[in-house]
Formats: structure tokens, C-alpha cells, sequence
């Protein structure tokens, strides 16, 4: 799998600028119309000679060889490559760069090679200013941190071409080294050494911001970032805005990185995985515990864990959790630093393991396996120890294997196999093809793979989809097969082989029609063929078919409170929705509720009760005693309580693993049934038809229990970690009791870390349902325009070259203000929307109001191109948490002479950031940081801005 994946291509398309030629001034070549001129003319033969062309730059490319760069050393070997087929460059050389050494940085020969000598970073100088300098890194050393790799490239950069490809995302680079803004560069001569380059900031006028230093860029590995720099080198009188290094401590990347690997294990992994776990992407999380389940292990098996997740995670990920602060090394040669294993505590590995289902863990065991059967015969990247019963040596018990291997793979990888082995058992004929990237497990799911031999899907009545698996379990000869379209769908097709499969079909045509949600989505049916069918989109979890709900406890444990309830509300509100629609179930079991990750389907329709007309073949396909309601046991048609009946036995089973039989009300006393639940289900079992609730009447009671439970802060974000390394959090929901929001006002220098402190809050609510933003900043410089396209967002960005459209941001705001007015006071009657909150969980036919928040930066300089803003602000200050919005603002400016008293006294909540000056302005002696104020009793709360306490990696860097 390449690292460079399909933007190959247009890389190289994207060096096209750096092609041209110069003389040589060492070798010649005829000069062939010179040397015919010259014969023509006098007669004699005579050779005229030119000076021979050659490319105009040699390249040399530094591969920092750090033990982080393993991950990406893929990626660099095909940037290599690209370099040298591009035919832009005389030679390419390629260097091993250390970056941290106490006397680094340093060459090597060879990338990743400790057995070569070492070299200095003059080596690769070119006083003729003909070599192009090239450093890939992810900016993790030590010298990146200190300053000395800056001050390598700055003399290089000083004459000769000279740039860095970081290999980090976006997303990741502020926790690295590494740090850039953007300035407008112009190039007076092709290939001019950096020094000689006109540099000016891109909004501002060079009297009021001037570069000072000498301009590096820093690349990523696109086409839109190498195309921009290789058209300013390989043109006279360029001009591009390009990302430039800027010394330690000026730029974002001021908050530096958690160490990548450390030789010892943390003592409180608890905290060092909550700490990961509020700055990593669930991706990444999720990828940590895939890989603490088969630790200890090297780089090349952490990648092959890392393509065999499902859903798929990338090399950024294998990068947050290697640098996150959870691994360290175990054993291993520095000669050989591919081979050197990573391993997490037990305590960490405990946490993280807790984290993901056993069943995902197999499944990823499996796709390992399945790489590894791939990957047989080719060349190796680690070593492995394969199981042998002749073998001498003996694993310890701290080894985990990573993969299965069978006796073919053996073969191939050339162990050799006992003299008697087992006899294996026939293998199966050639079966049906499924899907690529679909997973079937018989053992786990009861589908069983069809032979291609099967005569049932032949012939002028067979279905128009490719079927490959039949369900081996349920009613005889109802037929449940699965199927694909051919296009990467999934269906699942019902095709009964009985007399009256017509009637049962259509049966379930037209419940499915009417139910829409929290069902199977019908697709397709033909209900005269003579064969009739239905096909439903396949619930998928994950790449596998669905659970249903004695599968997935049985796989995953019993429910409790939380997935109890999730669970709870969606099956009653899909019951709800039947029942409205008049619809009866009437078959309800564990095998009919499927849980299709976080989303529950009820299934099996085929006997359901339309309008009141039960089916007239419910006597063959009766529910099972166990679940039937004992009004209903003498055969009377199924009932809407019959079905609330079975729900709640459903749920007490998923609850307390105990069947519905005789006793079955004793586990409702259950502690692992919430008081509130147990009641709502005690309710749901009783004898007496008349007294069990209704489907919506359940529904309401589970929405409020849902709505009593801790922890549901929409609003609530993480700002910083406090000194004892507890996490120090601001709720702008402003509920009763809570003495934040619903505004926060952030002041302070340097602009970066105040950027990226807002960053991190914006990371966090964006990641939020039902939010809505507005987004506006002055100079265009504060990366806002990344979250526009996040969730419902409107964005003015750069007002000073636009400052009309100041106007337009007040004109947006008092429209919001006026739209939520009218829908809380005359719409629903609700003044608060804590209250329209609150009634939706019991009402969900009442509209719905997201919050919305206003994120302005550069405060000041906004509210001087427009007075309507400020009273647009002065609205929202007031009435914005009624409302439901909420303000935002950061300023640049500790003074306050830019805000009205009013405004003030409304933004009761601010932070402060300090810089050294001022935390000696303090009673007491504080680190630099920020400084929460709010009107609780807590009084002012100091916090780093950092990722953590005595770490280095910003939560902005998600």
C-alpha cells in the first residue's frame, strides 16, 4: 500500500516547474548547426563544440531517522523516488539526518543506518548555491526543539535553496517542533538561494510587520504546497504565500510535544489515557487499544495493525498514538531500530483494552492473518517467531501473538512442518464470492457461506442480485439469504419455500413501507414471481452483518445503564412509531432487534398485524412462550400490549441475562436495573394488559431518565490541565447552579497560543450534535475556515479587506436573535431553551433548536469597522442564553477600554493569558498558562495551556 496513494500523480505533475537545463562548464558536445555552418563556409571539416547541457540542480534529501520516523519512512522512500523520476535534478543524494543527538544534527550515509560514520551538516553545502536542500521530518528531535536544526537550514537556507517537507497532517504538526506562518513571497532568479528572497506578510504592509530572519519553507506532501514552491524556484520574479519556519518559541508550535517513547511505564495510566484521549481522535484512541492487545511489537506490525482496523485508520493515527505518551520501548538494537518492540503498562494496556469489544479485536487478529498470508515470499521487515512443535526455543508468557498462521503460510515462509500432522479436514468446494472488504464469521453471526454450486439462485426465477450466504438458524424454510448488488451494497433477501410465501411477503412489504425508521430499509420486492422475494439493506456492524440482541450481549457482556437506555429509547420508539402507524408486531423476540452499531432495527415482519388484520399463518410462525403476554396464550390476536409485553421481557434479558420464565419478576429487584428503568419495565411485564404503559408513554419515561443522567453537557470543553494534572473544564450551557457562560471572553499575547487555545474549544464543540457556528476574525489569519465546512456555519472571515461585510455579520446576528425569539415566545410558548430542551425528550414532536455559537477573534479591530456590531454583541450578551447563543471573543488586548460597561458586565467569564510579565504581577508566583475567572465561589483557576502537566503535546493537536 503507498503512502503517497493516488496524489502520485499529481506530485509529480506539481514538479514540472523545477525542469530546466543550464551549461555545463566541465563537458562539451557538438554543436551540430554551428559545426555545418562552419564547414559550409570554409570548406574544411571543422568541429564546432558547445558547452553540454546538464540539469540545473543537484538535490540532496535528508530523511530524519528518528525511531517516530519509522512511520513514515514509506512516505519518504516515495518521495525519494518521485525526486529522482521527475528528471528535474542531476543527482540525488540521500542522507540519514540525526536530530537528537547532544551533537546533532548529524548525517549519515544511509537513512535509518547507525553502523555508518557520522557527518556534519556543512557536507551537503553547496557554496554555487546548484544544490537544492531537501529535509524530511516530523520535527520531533531534540534539535528541533532547542533550536539547532532552525539554525542548520537558516545557514543553509542562506545559499542555496534549501526546504522542509513536514510529514505530520495539519492537525498534528503544533505538537511537533516544528512551527510556520504564512508570509507572500517573490523570487528575483530561478533557483535563488532563500536569502535572496523578498518576503512580506501577506495582509499587512511591510512598515507595520517586517520578516526577520532568513525564509524556510515548510512543505507538506500535496500538490497544492510543493506545486506553489516548485513554480517560486523554478521561476524569476514568483511570487506565493507560503508557509515559513520560524524560530522556537515565536511560532505555534511554541507548546512542545509529548515525548514519543520513553524507557519506563507511567504510574497512573488512568490519567495518561484520559489525558490521550481528550486530545487524540477516536480514530487513534480506538487504534491504541488494537494495539496494546497484541504489544509488545515493532513499527512494521504496528502498521499492520494499523491497515487491518476496521473502520480504516492511516498513518496519522499510528502517529498520535506513538507519540501520544502511552508506549515505550521494551527491547531492541539501535543497529537495528525496526526491530525494536513497543509495549504499553498493564495498567494502560487494562484501560484500553476495556475500550474496544473482543470480537473487534479478533476481527482485526484475522485481517493481520490475512496480510500475512499476502505477504509471504516477499521481502522482510521484522522478524517473527512462528509456531513449531520441533522448534528449540520457548516463548515467555509476556509474548501476545499477533496473528494465526495455518500450515500453507508456514509453508510458504519456509518453516518446516512435524512429520505426522494432524490430518485436516476436506476443504469445502469453491464458494460465492462476497463483497471485497465484507466480513462473514458463521461462528459469530450464523450466516453460512452458499458453494457456487448451489442450483437455488439458477434459472429464469433467480434473483437479480449475487447471493452468496444463507442464515442457518430461525423458521424452516423461510429462506434469509444475503446478497450484493454488484456495486459494494449489502442486502439482505427474504425468499420463503412454502405455499403461502406470497402472503407472508407481502405481509412484510407493507409494514416495512410504513415503518421507515428503526427498521430494515426495504429496497426492492417481487411479490408476483413465482418465486416472491423481498431485499432490505443489511444492518451492518462494522464490515460484518448485525447482531441482534442475544448475539450482541452474548459477544459484548450485558447491558448496562447507559446501553440499556440507549438501546431502551430507540426500541420503544420504534414500537411507538409501529403502533401509530397501526401496526402490531406480534413476533417480537431477542432475534428481532438488531444492533446495527449505535442504531437498533426491528426485524421480522413477515406476520405482522396491518390495520387491525392479523396474519392468517401467525399459527406457523408463533412467538416463543417465553415472551408472549399471557393474554395472549390461549391464541387471541396479537395486541399493541402483547408487544409492550414482550419489550420489556427483551430488555430485562439483555439487563440480567435471565430468560423470562418462572421468576422472571424477581429480576427486576436486579442492581444491575436502574430504579427508574426497572420501574418502566416492571410496568411493561405486568399481567394486566390495561396496565401497561403504551409505546409512547414508555418512550417519554425513557427520554426523561435520559435526561437525569450526568454528564450530558453539550456545552462543556476542556481547556487546560491544572497542576495536579486534573483536567479544568468551562460548561457554557450555564445551567442552574453553574456559574459559567454562557460567554467567555479570551485576552492575551502571543496571538498564536491565544489562536490555538480557541482551537482547542472549537475542536471540542464542533465534534457536537445540533451546533451552529458563526465565525468571523479581522485579518483573515486565525484558521477559522477550517470548522465552515465542519457543521452549519457561517463564515466572515477577513473583514478588513471587506469591511461591508461587518455590516453583514450584525445583520446575521439580529436575525438569529429575532428567529429564536419568535419560535421560543409564539412558536412553542417556551421563553427558555432549557425548557424547549427539556420537552423535547418527552414531546419529540416539538421543533428543534440547535445552540449557536459566535466566535469572533480580533475583537477590537471588528467592532471599529462597524458601530452595529456592537450592539449586535450587546443583544446577544443579554439575551443570548436564553436563547441559546452564545458568545465567544478574543482579543488580543489585555485593556478594556474597547468594551461598553454593559457589554462587560454580561461577559462574567473571561481568561486570561499570561506571559511572564504577568504572572510576577500575581499574588503568587504561577508558570506561564492562562487564568480562568468566573463567578463561582472557586475564585480564579490557573491552567496550562499545554497538553497536560509536565507534557508537551497541545489538546488543540487532535
Amino acid at each position: 500500500m503507498k503512502a503517497l496513494g493516488s496524489t502520485e500523480l499529481r506530485l509529480g505533475r506539481s514538479l514540472r516547474p523545477l525542469k530546466h537545463w543550464r551549461p555545463d562548464v566541465l563537458r562539451t558536445e557538438l554543436d551540430i548547426e554551428a559545426t555545418v555552418t562552419a564547414m559550409a563556409e570554409t570548406g574544411m571539416p571543422q568541429a564546432v563544440l558547445q558547452p553540454a547541457r546538464t540539469r540545473w540542480l543537484d538535490l540532496a534529501v535528508l530523511v530524519d531517522d528518528g525511531v517516530s520516523m519509522l512511520l513514515w519512512q514509506r512516505l519518504a522512500g516515495e518521495i525519494r523516488t518521485l525526486m529522482e523520476r521527475c528528471g528535474a535534478f542531476r543527482h540525488v543524494r540521500v542522507h540519514g539526518l540525526d536530530s537528537r543527538s547532544p551533537e546533532g544534527p548529524l548525517l549519515s550515509q544511509r537513512p535509518f543506518s547507525t553502523r555508518t560514520a557520522r557527518l556534519p551538516m556543512s557536507t551537503v553545502l553547496d557554496p554555487s548555491g546548484n544544490t537544492l536542500l531537501l529535509v524530511v521530518s516530523d520535527g520531533v528531535g531534540r534539535a528541533w526543539r532547542d533550536g539547532r536544526m532552525h539554525a542548520a537550514l537558516f545557514r543553509s537556507a542562506a545559499i542555496g535553496p534549501t526546504a522542509l517537507l513536514h510529514v505530520l497532517p495539519p492537525r498534528l504538526r503544533p505538537g511537533s517542533g516544528i512551527g510556520a506562518e504564512p508570509w507572500r513571497v517573490t523570487t528575483r532568479r530561478k533557483g535563488a538561494a532563500n536569502g535572496s528572497w523578498h518576503i512580506e506578510d501577506p495582509v499587512l504592509p511591510p512598515e507595520l510587520l517586517a520578516f526577520d530572519g532568513v525564509p524556510v519553507p515548510v512543505l507538506g506532501a500535496d500538490s497544492t504546497s510543493l506545486g506553489a514552491w516548485a513554480h517560486l524556484i523554478g521561476s524569476a520574479g514568483g511570487t506565493a504565500v507560503l508557509p515559513l519556519l520560524t524560530s522556537p518559541g515565536t511560532g505555534p508550535a511554541t507548546a512542545p510535544q509529548q515525548g514519543a517513547v520513553h524507557e519506563g511505564g507511567t504510574t497512573r495510566a488512568e490519567a495518561a489515557v484520559l489525558r490521550f484521549r481528550e486530545s487524540a481522535s477516536p480514530d487513534a484512541y480506538r487504534l491504541a487499544a488494537h494495539l496494546a492487545a497484541v504489544a509488545p511489537l515493532p513499527v512494521p506490525v504496528m502498521r499492520l495493525v494499523q491497515q487491518a482496523v476496521s473502520p480504516a485508520a492511516d498513518t496519522s493515527h499510528l502517529a498520535e498514538v506513538f507519540l501520544g505518551g502511552l508506549m515505550h520501548g521494551v527491547d531492541g538494537s539501535e543497529d537495528l531500530p525496526h526491530q525494536r518492540r513497543f509495549d504499553f503498562t498493564e495498567e494502560t494496556r487494562k484501560v484500553l483494552l476495556g475500550t474496544v469489544p473482543p470480537s473487534d479485536l479478533v476481527r482485526t487478529t484475522r485481517a493481520v492473518t490475512t496480510r500475512l498470508t499476502q505477504l509471504a515470499g516477499s521481502a522482510a521487515e521484522f522478524p517473527a517467531w512462528l509456531p513449531n512443535p520441533q522448534g528449540p526455543e520457548r516463548m515467555t508468557a509476556s509474548r501476545r501473538p499477533f496473528a494465526w498462521v495455518d500450515e500453507t503460510v508456514m509453508r510458504r515462509l519456509g518453516a518446516s512442518l512435524p512429520d505426522t500432522p494432524e490430518p485436516a479436514p476436506p476443504a469445502p468446494g469453491p464458494l460465492r464470492e462476497m463483497p471485497p472488504g465484507f466480513e462473514l464469521h458463521p461462528d459469530t453471526t450464523g450466516w453460512q457461506r452458499l458453494p457456487v454450486s448451489d442450483p437455488r439462485f439458477d434459472g429464469g426465477d433467480s434473483l437479480p442480485y449475487e447471493v452468496f450466504a444463507e442464515h442457518v438458524s430461525g423458521w424452516s424454510k423461510i429462506g434469509l439469504f444475503l446478497a450484493h448488488d454488484g456495486e459494494g451494497r449489502i442486502l439482505v433477501i427474504r425468499q420463503p419455500e412454502v405455499p403461502h410465501a406470497r402472503d407472508l411477503v407481502a405481509a412484510e412489504v407493507a409494514a416495512l413501507k410504513r415503518m421507515g425508521s428503526h427498521a430494515p430499509r426495504l429496497l426492492a420486492w417481487d411479490i408476483g414471481s413465482k418465486r416472491p422475494w423481498l431485499a432490505v439493506a443489511c444492518a451492518l456492524d462494522g464490515s460484518q452483518p448485525a447482531p441482534d440482541l442475544r448475539a450482541f450481549a452474548v459477544r459484548h457482556g450485558l447491558l448496562h445503564e447507559a446501553g440499556l437506555l440507549t438501546v431502551a429509547r430507540q426500541f420503544a420508539m420504534g414500537m411507538a412509531g409501529a403502533h401509530r402507524k397501526k401496526l402490531v408486531h406480534g413476533s417480537l423476540t431477542p432475534h428481532s432487534v438488531l444492533i446495527a452499531g449505535s442504531e437498533v432495527q426491528i426485524a421480522g415482519w413477515m406476520t405482522a398485524t396491518v390495520d387491525g388484520l392479523a396474519s392468517r399463518h401467525r399459527s406457523r410462525y408463533r412467538q416463543g412462550t417465553s415472551y408472549r403476554a399471557p393474554e395472549l396464550m390461549d391464541g387471541a390476536d396479537p395486541t399493541r400490549a402483547g408487544d409492550i409485553y414482550a419489550l420489556g421481557c427483551i430488555l430485562v434479558e439483555a439487563a440480567t441475562g435471565r430468560p423470562p420464565t418462572e421468576g422472571f419478576l424477581e429480576a427486576l429487584n436486579s442492581p444491575e436495573l436502574p430504579d427508574g428503568l426497572a420501574k418502566s419495565l416492571r410496568a411493561c411485564v405486568t399481567s394486566d394488559p390495561d396496565r401497561r404503559p403504551t409505546a409512547q408513554e414508555l418512550l417519554r419515561a425513557f427520554n426523561a431518565l435520559v435526561l437525569d443522567q450526568p454528564g450530558q453537557r453539550q456545552l462543556a470543553v476542556t481547556l487546560g490541565f491544572d497542576a495536579d494534572g486534573k483536567p479544568v473544564q468551562l460548561d457554557l450551557g450555564s445551567r442552574e447552579g453553574n456559574r459559567q457562560g454562557p460567554h467567555l471572553l479570551c485576552q492575551g499575547r502571543p496571538s498564536s497560543v491565544r489562536r490555538g487555545f480557541m482551537h482547542r474549544v472549537l475542536e471540542q464543540l464542533t465534534d457536537r450534535d445540533s451546533m451552529e457556528f458563526v465565525l468571523a476574525d479581522y485579518s483573515g489569519r486565525s484558521r477559522l475556515h477550517r470548522y465552515a465546512n465542519r457543521s452549519t456555519a457561517s463564515a466572515f472571515l477577513g473583514l478588513r479587506q471587506a469591511p461591508t461585510r461587518a455590516l453583514s455579520l450584525a445583520e446575521k446576528i439580529n436575525n438569529e436573535i429575532t428567529d429564536r425569539q419568535r419560535l421560543l415566545d409564539v412558536a412553542t410558548g417556551y421563553r427558555d431553551i432549557r425548557l424547549l430542551e427539556r420537552a423535547y425528550l418527552t414531546n419529540p414532536e416539538l421543533p428543534r433548536l440547535s445552540r449557536l455559537v459566535v466566535v469572533l477573534d480580533e475583537v477590537p479591530q471588528i467592532l471599529q469597522l462597524a458601530p452595529e456590531q456592537r450592539t449586535a454583541l450587546q443583544r446577544v450578551a443579554e439575551a443570548g442564553g436564553r436563547l441559546g447563543m452564545h458568545l465567544l471573543l478574543f482579543a488580543d488586548t489585555t485593556y478594556q477600554a474597547w468594551l461598553d460597561p454593559r457589554l462587560s458586565q454580561q461577559l462574567k467569564t473571561r481568561i486570561k493569558l499570561l506571559t511572564k510579565h504577568d504572572s510576577r504581577a500575581l499574588a503568587h508566583e504561577l508558570p506561564d498558562g492562562a487564568v480562568l475567572f468566573d463567578a463561582s465561589e472557586s475564585g480564579a483557576v490557573h491552567f496550562s495551556t499545554a497538553y497536560g502537566p509536565d507534557s508537551e503535546r497541545p489538546p488543540s493537536t487532535r
